[in-house]
């Protein structure tokens, strides 16, 4: 009797967890499509990755042109140089060119609220654009 107990709190404690972990990452995907969205990017409703990172307190010339195309956006991450971030990918619908390979939308996060991203493809000549490529093309 003792054991079929335990047995019932675990497994009703792993489907709490569960629950509240869907929640949260549905929380998360929800504004991360709408931040998406405002600069007119339609994607798959999941992401495909998610990965920790930290923004370098100073940037050398990698984070120094990814933080401009940032600005070509409006975005700016200089002012969260030293802050742990969370990387979201998702799978772009509506890119308006054939590219012949999946086209992914990235969205940095920190503290759960989008603060950059980019819209790129992962071949060794693919490219990264900014968000506001679709009203920009660039």
């Amino acid at each position: 009797m003792k054991k079929m107990l335990y047995y019932v709190i675990t497994v009703a404690v792993i489907i709490i967890i569960g629950a509240v972990c869907m929640v949260f990452a549905s929380d998360e995907d929800e504004k991360n499509l709408e931040f998406l969205d405002r600069y007119g990017w339609s994607v798959e409703a999941d992401c495909i990755e998610k990965e920790s990172l930290k923004i370098p307190i100073v940037f050398d010339e990698v984070y120094n042109n990814y933080n401009a195309l940032q600005k070509l956006s409006g975005l700016d991450l200089a002012p969260f140089k030293g802050r742990n971030a969370v990387r979201y990918t998702y799978i772009v619908k509506n890119f308006p060119q054939e590219t012949n390979e999946t086209v992914r939308a990235n969205v940095l996060c920190v503290d759960g609220e989008p603060v950059g991203g980019d819209i790129m493809t992962v071949k060794i000549d693919g490219f990264m654009y900014s968000l506001s490529y679709l009203k920009t093309g660039k």
